[in-house]
């Protein structure tokens, strides 16, 4: 279950990494993040995104990990420590998308990161 739950999860949560990398490249799809306040994310703005791409990709790394889809390259107490600190960070980043003012970002990143934060749950849970 757990296994199944690392794999749909980390596939849910590729397009929120895809967005990031295409908004800090300038794609015009502002409208799927920030409360949709820009267009095209200001040239000043899209250095913002670097640490958040580093952050989904360790993200990805621990769900795949906590779920024993990867073998173990780190120690499986680091791993459930971050498994659990990604599920909270995810609801947190969940609850904020909810409230969006962009119905575009509320709507298909929101059940994207609902998608995503469950998985999360699951394969943390899953480390105890």
């Amino acid at each position: 279950m757990f296994f199944t739950a690392a794999i749909i999860g980390s596939i849910v949560f590729l397009p929120s990494i895809a967005l990031n990398i295409a908004l800090a490249l300038g794609a015009p799809l502002g409208m799927y993040a920030m409360n949709g306040r820009h267009k095209v994310v200001p040239q000043e703005v899209r250095k913002a995104f670097i640490l958040p791409i580093m952050m989904q990709f360790v993200a990805l790394f621990t769900i795949l990990s906590a779920g024993h889809v990867l073998p173990e390259t780190i120690p499986f107490g680091i791993v459930r420590i971050l498994a659990f600190f990604f599920a909270i960070y995810l609801t947190f980043y969940s609850a904020t998308v909810l409230f969006s003012l962009s119905a575009k970002e509320r709507h298909i990143m929101g059940t994207l990161a609902i998608a995503s934060t469950i998985c999360f749950w699951i394969v943390a849970v899953g480390t105890i």
